[in-house]
């Protein structure tokens, strides 16, 4: 805790989001993120990490309700922004054709948006701000 902290920067790696959601609950950090987030310290997620940082992990158990070995019965993650987002979007419509459906079908049904980013795409989030970066710009 004392290097949360600390820290300049907080940095959430990738992964499997069901896994990394219950290290960080295990390891009382869960809150802790949250807070340092909604006090300003920069954390920069990647992948799983990146999902993580928004309300929850519910469009994942969804979709991929196989991915949740933990069998998590709340998927409520850091909670920094309400943005959802999906990674690797472009990537992953490749191999799954269907997503792009499956995805719309779960905005309509929970009244929620998901915002698709490519593997050259990410969000900076600064408060209410938010700006898209796009590294083929």
């Amino acid at each position: 805790m004392a290097a949360l902290n600390t820290a300049t920067v907080i940095i959430l790696n990738g992964g499997y989001e069901f896994l990394l959601l219950k290290n960080l609950r295990e390891t009382h950090v869960l809150e802790r993120l949250r807070t340092l987030a909604l006090a300003g310290k920069p954390i920069y997620g990647i992948s799983a990490g990146a999902i993580l940082l928004g309300p929850d992990l519910d469009l994942y158990a969804y979709l991929y309700p196989e991915d949740n070995t933990e069998q998590l019965a709340s998927t409520t993650a850091i909670n920094a922004t309400t943005i959802r987002i999906y990674p690797h979007y472009d990537v992953h419509c490749e191999v799954k054709p269907q997503l792009p459906q499956l995805i719309t079908d779960w905005e309509h049904k929970t009244g929620v948006t998901v915002k698709r980013l490519t593997n050259n795409q990410g969000l900076l989030v600064h408060g209410s701000q938010i700006q898209m970066i796009d590294s083929d710009s």
